[in-house]
């Protein structure tokens, strides 16, 4: 047989068994995917869908008992099983999902990266930290993973890593979104300042603000920073982040009242808080500062109007009922039972300031930069309840 009839032949059984592999992968995929028939499988779509998380997962134990090799329902599964608590079971599947031999790249790294989820959600953070860089080992393009990890830095409170995990993700999305990443620089400002290193922090927060100006505590922070030396410096800061999230404002406003008066210029809080009610008649928060102003001054009855007014569209605060008591208190002095009921309110742990993440509807009574529950950023907002939230 001659070189070109043997190179022949060789090619042709190459192609040959090319063939065949793709035609058993075509058709273990098949096998694979056949659970998309079963009614179970629809049915259990329909209670995800419905928040029904343990309804779905019955269903999907139905889906398994005839597809046990159905890759996309264990994954669905375990996260349903994460979600209501059962870590151990997420853990237990991709365990087992790990064990097989014919799970594709993408499917070891997600399986990974799943499984680091689990352990992270369980506490177990050095194995989570494990699983992750195994994930990235075999795609170190995986989001899911790099994002696991950007999440366990944060957790751990390793802000640098944390920054320069989420800058690598960016790129990967292809995404110019620096929310995320200017409250991590402003976490760097925070250790940089604590360690008294000024100019570094200093540095931090200005990187903040330029990558995103809605990261108020930068601004907040870099206020701070100059209060002391330069108090109209720092009042144009605070003026600055009001003008770039002003749904924020009231966390500026003690700093801008101290602000304005060290630099011998009381009279424009009356009027930034003036401006900021005539920009939003439902800013109650806006009202009380300035009540509590005009209070301090001396001007107890217009302060009292300021709070009804606020009082009409947020009934349910109560930072506007103990300030109305405090200033009916200066001028109609109470009785003594009216002084007692006051001091005890007071001195109270009630639902002073309602505030929810609008991710995943935690409540906390403060505002607060990341949702200790589904650790996003910047989440929080104001919760209107009571018959005055829709009202002007």
């Amino acid at each position: 047989m001659s070189d070109a009839a043997l190179l022949a032949v060789v090619i042709a059984a190459a192609g040959g068994l090319f063939a065949g592999r793709a035609w058993t992968a075509s058709r273990r995929r098949g096998e694979r995917l056949g659970f998309r028939s079963s009614p179970h499988y629809t049915e259990g779509l329909h209670c995800l869908a419905t928040g029904q998380l343990e309804a779905a997962i019955r269903e999907l134990e139905k889906v398994l008992r005839d597809h046990p090799d159905a890759i996309e329902v264990q994954q669905v599964q375990s996260h349903l099983y994460r979600e209501v608590g059962k870590v151990e079971r997420a853990i237990e599947i991709h365990r087992r999902l790990l064990s097989r031999r014919d799970l594709s790249r993408a499917e070891r790294a997600h399986a990974l990266a799943n499984l680091g989820t689990d352990y992270r959600r369980a506490g177990f953070l050095d194995r989570a930290a494990n699983a992750y860089a195994d994930a990235m080992k075999v795609d170190p393009r995986n989001l899911h993973a790099l994002a696991g990890q950007q999440k366990l830095f944060e957790e751990q409170r390793q802000w640098r890593e944390a920054y320069e995990a989420q800058a690598q993700l960016m790129r990967l999305r292809k995404s110019d979104d620096g929310l995320v990443l200017g409250f991590l620089q402003a976490e760097l400002g925070q250790e940089a300042l604590r360690a008294a290193r000024r100019e570094a922090a200093e540095k931090a927060f200005r990187t903040a603000v330029s990558l995103d100006r809605r990261v108020f505590p930068a601004h907040l922070a870099l206020a701070g920073l100059w209060a002391g030396e330069d108090p109209r410096r720092a009042a144009t800061i605070l003026e600055d982040a009001i003008a770039a999230v002003p749904e924020r404002a009231y966390l500026a406003f003690a700093p801008l009242q101290q602000a304005y008066a060290a630099a011998g210029e009381p009279s424009r809080f009356v009027t930034l808080c003036e401006h900021i009610v005539s920009e939003d008649p439902r800013d109650w928060r806006a009202r009380l500062a300035l009540a509590r102003h005009l209070r301090a001054e001396g001007q107890a009855t217009e302060a009292l109007g300021l709070l009804l007014r606020a009082l009409d569209a947020n009934p349910h605060v109560l930072l506007l009922h103990l300030e109305a008591w405090r200033t009916l208190r200066e001028l109609r002095p109470p009785g003594p039972e009216e002084q007692r009921y006051v001091a005890t309110v007071e001195q109270s742990a009630l639902y002073v300031d309602p505030h929810i993440c609008t991710a995943c509807r935690y409540r906390a009574d403060d505002m607060l930069w990341r949702c200790p529950h589904c650790h996003e950023w910047n989440t929080f907002v104001e919760e209107r309840v009571g018959p005055g939230a829709g009202r002007v």
